[in-house]
């Protein structure tokens, strides 16, 4: 991991493989939620397996990033993770800018890789 000190702000620059895992993991947050609950029901009462605590780690990762958002980007980070959008439907049909969508799409991101120990 690469760090440039830009000010007297520390920039950590993240690998873009793991840009891509990160992105992966945000768009299947939905997807893992459904699946804990349904290994966490089925294991009722009985030792969890691998699989069910790493989902668990996994959605606790992107739920503490959430709880880090303010209102304005948890709108964004559900247009873009949840939703699909990408920043043009985001700029025409919620007059959200180019730059803005990507800033809080870094933002996302980063907290993430921070959660994951990658930064």
């Amino acid at each position: 991991m690469e760090k440039s000190i830009v000010g007297d702000k520390m920039d950590n620059k993240i690998n873009k493989q793991v840009k891509k895992f990160l992105d992966r993991e945000l768009r299947q947050y939905k997807l893992n939620k459904k699946k804990l609950i349904r290994l966490e029901e089925k294991e009722k009462g009985i030792e969890p397996s691998r699989v069910t605590i790493m989902v668990k780690e996994r959605t606790e990762y992107i739920d503490n990033v959430i709880m880090q958002l303010n209102p304005f980007e948890k709108e964004v980070f559900k247009l873009i993770f949840f939703e699909g959008r990408d920043w043009l439907y985001c700029e025409i049909n919620k007059n959200i800018s180019k730059s803005t969508y990507y800033n809080i799409y870094n933002k996302i991101i980063s907290l993430l890789a921070e959660e994951w120990g990658e930064i």
